[in-house]
């Protein structure tokens, strides 16, 4: 009867000494990850000009204002993701700009890229440049409202990322399998047409390649896009959520972004049905010559198409049940 005591008191005191152990790697990890985010962490300051939306917001589930704010659960929202490309004692320009919408409650995400040749007028000088000189006219809140301007259009987050962070976000994932159009070499790297699995410095190699592009930046964008689908599949997956410490240590010293720790974790758990469908838009335009300078031109038609199409995905849908109510009244009215 001791002997069988004994060996209880023995095996509880194994399990505590147990628990103990991964409650404090646990507490260890949250430590790490909440040190990490709060380094990349960057809020905005408040626009000098707030951007002004549709007069029809009371239709759309987006709230603008000035400062950062915890979203709602399922309630839409707008990110902008941009890679900063840095060489020497160059402050650095968007080498990548690409706009999200992300829908919960239609399982649907909207994107475009932004060709880096576009011209607007960039907020923190009052110039009309091309819009991916407004980083190094004024870092990240430049560049933000700056595309806010272009699209009339608030943006609630932002990620910068320059293209070592890149990398590493791809090695982390596990690295990228993606359809190339067709065959080419770039940066040492041989990149056959078809199926191609690639890790993070190949990857970035893949995103970057224009000159040999029949479409030019239009086909780097569509590269840049393949890879941030393949990165947004794996974003969702539960296995990731637990690769979030990694991920953002690897990223620590390369990433910046106004996503709070528990901004991150909702996108992670509540926002991944919206990642099952992905629509993609165009901008349309025309390259042509100002001064000398090759400039990509979108009329104020093509922006202002783009503001309705934005504003018409973020509206909160139209429930069955309502749906129904509608078309009763309507039969009653004899419509």
């Amino acid at each position: 009867m001791g002997m069988k005591r004994r060996f209880w008191q023995i095996t509880i005191a194994i399990a505590l000494v147990g628990t103990s152990v991964i409650a404090f790697s646990f507490y260890q990890l949250w430590q790490n990850v909440r040190e990490t985010a709060s380094i990349i962490y960057e809020p905005l300051p408040p626009p000098a000009h707030p951007v002004q939306v549709s007069e029809k917001k009371e239709d759309m589930e987006l709230t603008v204002t000035p400062e950062v704010v915890p979203k709602e659960p399922k309630r839409p929202l707008t990110m902008l993701l941009f890679g900063v490309d840095k060489r020497g004692a160059d402050p650095g320009r968007t080498d990548t700009l690409i706009f999200l919408a992300v829908h919960p409650e239609k399982h649907e995400t909207l994107m475009f890229s932004i060709p880096r040749d576009t011209r607007t007028t960039i907020i923190s000088n009052g110039k009309e440049d091309k819009i991916n000189h407004a980083y190094s006219a004024g870092g990240i809140p430049s560049t933000v409202r700056t595309v806010e301007h272009f699209l009339d259009i608030p943006i609630d987050y932002y990620v910068k990322v320059e293209m070592e962070g890149f990398s590493a976000i791809v090695d982390t994932l596990g690295g990228v399998t993606v359809e190339n159009a067709f065959a080419f070499d770039y940066e040492g790297y041989h990149f056959p047409k078809g199926s191609i699995s690639m890790d993070g410095n190949k990857a970035l190699a893949y995103a970057r390649m224009r000159y040999e592009d029949p479409e030019g930046d239009f086909g780097r964008n569509k590269r840049q896009q393949q890879i941030i689908r393949e990165l947004m599949s794996k974003g969702k997956q539960v296995s990731t959520v637990g690769k979030l410490d990694t991920i953002l240590a690897n990223v620590g010293n390369s990433i910046k972004t106004n996503l709070a720790l528990t901004d991150m974790q909702e996108l992670m758990l509540d926002y991944k049905s919206a990642l099952e469908e992905l629509e993609v838009l165009s901008i349309r335009g025309e390259g042509g010559m100002i001064g000398g300078i090759y400039y990509y031109l979108v009329t104020d038609q093509e922006r202002k198409r783009l503001k309705e199409e934005i504003e018409q995905f973020l509206k909160k849908p139209v429930s069955e049940a309502a749906d129904l109510q509608e078309k009763k009244g309507s039969t009653l009215l004899g419509t």
